[in-house]
């Protein structure tokens, strides 16, 4: 898991605006669904990416 990896996920979110975190999964067959979720806590904490419940699923937003 790199930065290149996080830079990744960004660029996912933002070109989608809204995208459930199991698509995201799918996005990036590469890295483990332990691995996309710290890339997503990590980006949240710094309030690049918004997460949110939806039912039992998350979904994630592009928050710039």
């Amino acid at each position: 898991m790199t930065q290149s990896s996080a830079t990744r996920l960004l660029a996912i979110v933002q070109e989608r605006q809204r995208i459930p975190l199991e698509e995201l999964l799918a996005c990036c067959p590469e890295l483990t669904w332990n691995q996309v979720f710290s890339l997503v806590d990590d980006l949240s904490r710094r309030a690049l990416i918004g997460l949110h419940r939806r039912g039992v699923d998350y979904e994630l937003r592009a928050l710039s």
